[in-house]
């Protein structure tokens, strides 16, 4: 996943990844937004199948066990 100009987030926050199936969201990681650089990337963690969305969600430092907010981005592959 390549974002560009993502905002910084408070430090109790966190962008979080997600592959969603059939209504059903898996955790694929956190990033943190590059300081000073445009461009922020992150491998997606777990295996990817056809049909999946790539969603984003804001969510607690950390991470989250399932998307707390809804996705500020869904991509459809």
């Amino acid at each position: 996943m390549v974002a560009k100009d993502l905002p910084s987030l408070p430090n109790d926050k966190t962008y979080e990844l997600w592959y969603i199936r059939d209504g059903k969201a898996t955790a694929a990681g956190t990033m943190t937004p590059n300081s000073g650089d445009p461009a922020t990337w992150r491998v997606l963690d777990g295996t990817m199948s056809a049909g999946d969305t790539v969603g984003v969600t804001v969510e607690p430092r950390g991470g989250s066990s399932q998307p707390t907010t809804q996705p500020i981005v869904a991509i459809n592959s």
